[in-house]
């Protein structure tokens, strides 16, 4: 198959060496293949809040009244003791039995994303269910994690090997970041601090300086409220968290109007107040910028109404960076959706070589010459 670049990536070439103003739109994708095999997708996020409820909610006429209630009482117990930040063990203790319990049935989750989200928030409640998203992102993934996935990532720009680390697309798209200094804005749907942390733990590597040889000391500014201030400075990245913000426990919390955006009622909301910041700064980037789909669906009725919305009205080129690497028949499948998001105004990046791939190209990518 060879080293080809992906499909219309010439052009991509071509804005970053005349240096137009280019805002990232990311999403899960990203934070794929993280360390430990960590899932941090949009369905395993769903599924873990899912479980919580769900077991609040087994009819006992169903699987047995004795697992039902042990089901029931420790999930409601777990969810009470999380709300305080006492007795880190017994937490532990109790997520352990949980899982335990979980394995003996089989949850049937072929629900609707926007359904799942909507029966948790109804089950759980708003201040709950930012808990045990929480302890998803963190749970499992300290700082210190991040870091070695980064050290990863230095040593495997400086070798020559084809084994990718853990988190590379995330590290990758730090390293897109820290090379360019026309890259103005990201605007992320991910709560997750990762990409602060990556890009914290790069530009501080004194290995990773020595390889690149202009690294802009930036300092990334999480913006998840309306401080009424959009204009960037060269100084600060502003990373917009347009579906909320969820900061580590050991880190300053979010302001109080940060706002989640997970069920049917929230998005909907979102919809209807077009004169939000996240809706108008998204307009902002869509219809003045280059802008740079990674790790995100654009099956997603947001994006897709957020894209009708500039079409034919945008002054930059809009990527959206997919790949293939499967059969013939995948590649006819991909073929035609390729050709409809085309049609909606998107220049496709499409790379059959894969994912892999595609984010080591970003990665490398550099303001002027290539």
């Amino acid at each position: 198959m060879g080293n080809r670049k992906p499909l219309h990536w010439e052009q991509l070439e071509e804005d970053f060496k005349q240096e137009r103003s280019i805002a990232l739109f990311l999403g899960a994708g990203i934070d794929f293949e993280a360390p430990h095999g960590v899932d941090y997708s949009w369905d395993a996020l769903l599924n873990h809040l899912l479980s919580y409820a769900v077991m609040q909610l087994l009819p006992a006429d169903d699987m047995g009244k004795q697992m039902a209630d042990e089901m029931s009482s420790s999930a409601k117990k777990l969810i009470k003791e999380m709300l305080c930040d006492e007795d880190e063990s017994n937490k532990e203790v109790l997520k352990k039995r949980l899982f335990g319990l979980e394995e003996q049935i089989d949850f049937d989750f072929r629900f609707p994303r926007d359904v799942k989200a909507t029966i948790v928030k109804q089950t759980l409640g708003n201040e709950v269910y930012v808990k045990l998203i929480q302890d998803f992102l963190y749970g499992r993934m300290e700082k210190k994690e991040i870091e070695e996935a980064g050290k990863n990532y230095v040593d495997y720009l400086n070798s020559k090997t084809d084994i990718k680390p853990s988190f590379f697309s995330l590290f990758s798209i730090a390293d897109l970041i820290l090379r360019n200094r026309n890259i103005r804005a990201v605007v992320t749907q991910n709560y997750d601090q990762f990409l602060c942390d990556a890009i914290c733990f790069l530009k501080s590597c004194p290995d990773y300086k020595n390889r690149v040889n202009e690294v802009r000391e930036i300092t990334p500014n999480i913006i998840c409220d309306w401080k009424g201030k959009t204009d960037f400075t060269y100084n600060h990245l502003n990373i917009y968290h347009v579906h909320g913000f969820i900061p580590r426990y050991d880190d300053i919390q979010a302001p109080k109007d940060n706002r989640i955006v997970l069920s049917m009622d929230e998005f909907y909301e979102d919809s209807r107040n077009v004169y939000s910041w996240q809706i108008a700064s998204q307009l902002h980037f869509l219809s003045q910028y280059t802008c740079l789909f990674c790790g995100l669906s654009l099956d997603d009725y947001t994006n897709q109404r957020l894209l009708h919305y500039v079409k034919g009205k945008h002054h930059g080129n809009l990527y959206y960076i997919t790949a293939g690497c499967g059969d013939a028949k995948k590649k006819i499948k991909d073929s035609i959706k390729n050709k409809f998001h085309e049609k909606n105004g998107l220049t496709v990046l499409y790379d059959e070589q894969g994912y892999g791939h595609i984010y080591k190209m970003l990665g490398e990518l550099k303001n002027g010459e290539q």
